[in-house]
């Protein structure tokens, strides 16, 4: 219990130190660096995650949903602002990398990356491929051309993220992986890159269970 509150707390000392810097930032310069659409009358950004639209404060730096009375979590609130505060002006490459090619904290965060996105993926779609593309096409997404599966989608608007799956056989087992945009590294620092794409799994699993495929 002790545990569980700490960490509670600790995302809630991160948002609030989010939600300051994001009062003190300039968010015309936010927008154009993120691709977020700012409304001067109402000080508002309007950015989309996961395929839904979310509304940032930037008087606040309070994080909601369009539906009135939805909660957010304080770890997707988290993960919108550092997005909005990190992003930097780059265009996508189109070049893949994995996570193990990040350059800043790959090597640190990896073991997080494999236990909360990678084990997920592969445990709940690794014999279900139409499972994964049913379930990416809801959220957007659209297929890809490696493994045996692969689907992107658009976790936030310059941050997409690739799964891929290969079936296993008898020589040897299922495997996963996630790529990235070779660019990610200007729009999410390696903690958040985690949070990114282990969020994108836990989604495309929740559609998958709520549409019982």
């Amino acid at each position: 219990m002790e545990i569980g509150q700490n960490l509670k707390n600790s995302y809630l000392a991160a948002y609030a130190i989010a939600c300051k810097e994001l009062i003190d930032r300039d968010p015309e310069e936010i927008s154009i660096n993120t691709n977020a659409v700012y409304d001067r009358e109402d000080g508002v950004l309007t950015v989309k995650y996961l395929n839904r639209d979310y509304s940032v404060n930037c008087h606040t730096g309070e994080v909601a949903t369009q539906t009135v009375g939805e909660e957010v979590a304080t770890t997707t609130k988290i993960l919108i602002l550092h997005y909005l505060l990190h992003s930097r002006i780059r265009p996508l490459s189109g070049n893949l990398v994995s996570f193990k090619d990040l350059r800043k904290g790959a090597a640190i965060y990896y073991p997080s990356f494999h236990k909360r996105a990678v084990v997920p993926l592969l445990k709940t779609f690794g014999n279900n491929l139409a499972g994964l593309f049913n379930a990416a096409y809801k959220l957007g997404g659209v297929k890809e051309r490696y493994g045996h599966a692969s689907v992107s989608i658009q976790v936030l608007p310059l941050v997409p993220v690739t799964y891929v799956l290969w079936q296993g056989d008898e020589e040897a087992p299922a495997s996963a992986t996630i790529l990235f945009d070779d660019s990610v590294e200007s729009f999410l620092p390696a903690e958040d890159i985690v949070c990114a794409a282990s969020f994108g799994v836990y989604e495309l699993i929740k559609i998958l269970h709520s549409s019982g495929s």
